[in-house]
């Protein structure tokens, strides 16, 4: 038995390890419950519509639109568990496409036009987390106000219409957002799945991650124990807006314009998704893996709202009772531990 440099035995586990256990378990058991509530939901739709949702093509649909929300959502993962919230993502989404967009009209070259989209949207995030510790307010706060500045910004630029007029014919358009699936898989979803892989790694194998949840489960014993608070957040921010910016990339090859309508209510979908995925909203805790299955249980419901004939207009209100149920769930789970 030996001992550590403050003389304590090694055997002795911290005391902040064995807090932090439960968090885990709950995580792992809130994976199982949000897999099990994706394979109730597509049991139930099976039984409802069995001609048209049990289709190849609407899987394939059903996984496209859940792959937007699900990238951005592995960068909520972190906001959240940090214990923020980012209202901004739809917008910042929004004005990194359009600048993309003109940026193509313009007859820049590919590489430049991904290269200003994910400059934009990094920015975006960047100066989200910096008002928030200049200022020293929350930054749902901060990003609901600058929810309004992107997006007005983006509306400015392009005179409230979309951006087109730039040449199709190119690899970015033909093989990112063609229209044909890699082995039956859209390219955003594989995007999605790369981005989802690296999230958890940085999230759950790397001090970086272990700083988030440590400020969200205790941000005064995180400032004791050393960790930079002010420079954890900023990071954690323009994360999110660079996560953003790919989400932007994929989505603009695939619509093939950049529309100032793109993104409106995101924010919505992607906090949804995170927060059925078993992330806290408390802080402290999350799971990208949960987050991108969170994701998929929103598109499924979309996708069966649309399958039965219901208004388009109800997939908002569900959306927010989705929110509701979520949040109360979470809630009702981190009382009882």
């Amino acid at each position: 038995m030996g001992e550590s440099t403050i003389g304590l035995p090694v055997r002795d586990e911290p005391p902040r390890s064995r807090a932090r256990s439960p968090l885990r378990r709950i995580g792992q058991v809130d994976e199982i419950g949000v897999l099990g509530a994706l394979v109730i939901l597509i049991v139930l739709l099976a039984l409802l519509v069995p001609d048209t949702f049990l289709t190849a093509q609407n899987f394939i649909n059903v996984s496209r639109q859940a792959s937007y929300v699900g990238i951005m959502a592995v960068g909520m993962v972190f906001v959240i568990a940090m214990g923020d919230i980012d209202l901004s993502v739809g917008s910042i989404w929004m004005l990194s496409s359009v600048m993309m967009a003109i940026a193509l009209r313009d007859g820049y070259s590919i590489w430049i036009t991904v290269a200003v989209c994910m400059v934009v949207a990094t920015l975006c995030g960047l100066l989200n987390g910096a008002l928030s510790v200049a200022l020293g307010i929350p930054t749902i706060i901060v990003t609901l106000g600058t929810l309004s500045l992107y997006r007005g910004l983006g509306l400015v630029v392009t005179n409230a219409t979309p951006v087109s007029g730039y040449n199709l014919d190119t690899w970015f358009f033909e093989w990112i957002g063609g229209r044909d699936p890699v082995f039956g898989v859209w390219i955003s979803v594989w995007v999605m799945l790369v981005v989802g892989i690296i999230g958890w790694i940085q999230f759950n194998r790397t001090a970086f991650g272990r700083r988030v949840q440590a400020i969200g489960s205790n941000r005064q014993a995180a400032l004791f124990s050393g960790i930079r608070i002010s420079r954890t957040r900023i990071a954690v921010m323009t994360l999110m807006g660079f996560i953003v910016g790919i989400a932007a990339v994929v989505a603009l090859a695939f619509n093939r314009n950049g529309s100032p309508t793109v993104g409106v209510g995101t924010e919505l979908g992607v906090i949804a998704a995170t927060i059925i995925g078993g992330t806290a909203l408390s802080g402290g805790s999350g799971s990208v893996l949960g987050a991108i299955l969170g994701a998929l249980i929103i598109a499924l419901i979309q996708n069966g709202l649309a399958l039965l004939a219901v208004p388009p207009a109800w997939s908002t209100a569900v959306t927010g009772i989705v929110i509701i149920v979520a949040v109360t769930l979470d809630y009702l789970i981190k009382r009882r531990s």
